[in-house]
């Protein structure tokens, strides 16, 4: 008789992953930068890796909003 696999949780915990969030994706992309900046952004999780992209876009918005009211 065949075995059942194990829930998703317990193979995703197995490798180290969590299930995605509705609303969330993962993405493969190069960055070019500083060496030692990619290297700490390396090492961060990939939530805290979601929220420093999500914070740099944020603070884009921000500038080009002070630009725009020059």
């Amino acid at each position: 008789m065949p075995r059942k696999p194990p829930p998703d949780e317990v193979r995703l915990k197995a490798i180290g992953v969590t299930r995605l969030r509705p609303g969330e994706a993962t993405f493969t992309v190069r960055v070019r930068g500083k060496a030692a900046v990619l290297e700490r952004f390396e090492r961060l999780t990939p939530e805290e890796r979601g929220a420093v992209v999500e914070a740099g876009f944020t603070a884009l918005e921000a500038e080009d909003e002070q630009e725009a009211n020059r």
